[in-house]
């Protein structure tokens, strides 16, 4: 809206579906918000990314973490770090 508020239907949403909670506007979704242009932003992200990552991996420096929540991730990936050297 033009209020600047931002939802998230899955973690913020808005009271009403579609509607500004406070003025009541409709919602609308940015043209790089949708799934389309996430899409390609991805992929282009992967094409340029890759030959980098590919470069650690000969190196032996990538280390693939797994976990959702930081406060359990951070303490692995500084573990790591302080192993390597870092």
């Amino acid at each position: 809206p033009a209020s600047g508020r931002i939802y998230s239907y899955s973690y913020k949403p808005p009271k009403a579906v579609g509607k500004d909670d406070v003025t009541g506007e409709p919602l609308v979704q940015r043209d790089d918000d949708k799934p389309e242009s996430v899409r390609t932003r991805l992929a282009a992200y992967d094409k340029v990314t890759a030959p980098l990552v590919d470069w650690y991996r000969r190196k032996g420096l990538v280390q693939t973490f797994r976990g959702t929540e930081s406060d359990v991730i951070y303490p692995q990936v500084k573990a790591y770090l302080e192993e390597k050297n870092f």
